[in-house]
């Protein structure tokens, strides 16, 4: 059973998760330095989330299409269940686009420079599901 059944709750859940992050200013600096456009297209259920790191006033998100044309370095691709684990903390990157768990095309050395700086979401996210009383959302450790 996928863990959304429409894309709205995961789109609000990553919305948290970017504002929280971008409010601490070395986090921001090292998005924005990376000046990189990422599209992550999401199956079942369907949807896509963008983010802009070359805007001057700071990181923009965007939940399913942008309001205006952007050119992405990279686009993800993969279910949305892959994605919450991997916001969860438990999915290895680099085992998922190996595997073909997880597609990508475009500058992935780029974006793998963005691990440290995106790490620190894990616990924002976990901590989201908490608070918007999604607990039962999280994926607990398999022992």
């Amino acid at each position: 059973m996928a863990y959304f059944s429409d894309p709205q709750t995961f789109y609000d859940l990553l919305v948290g998760v970017f504002d929280k992050l971008m409010a601490d200013p070395n986090i921001a600096q090292k998005a924005k330095d990376s000046q990189l456009i990422v599209r992550f297209v999401y199956r079942n259920p369907e949807g896509e989330f963008w983010v802009d790191c070359t805007d001057p006033e700071g990181v923009k998100v965007y939940p399913g299409t942008p309001p205006k044309e952007l050119t992405p370095d990279a686009v993800m691709t993969m279910e949305m269940d892959t994605a919450h684990a991997f916001w969860c903390g438990k999915l290895n990157l680099l085992g998922a686009l190996s595997s073909g768990e997880i597609e990508a095309e475009g500058s992935m050395p780029r974006l793998l420079k963005l691990l440290p700086v995106i790490k620190p979401a894990y616990d924002v996210y976990n901590g989201l599901l908490d608070e918007k009383g999604l607990s039962d959302l999280k994926i607990e450790d398999e022992d």
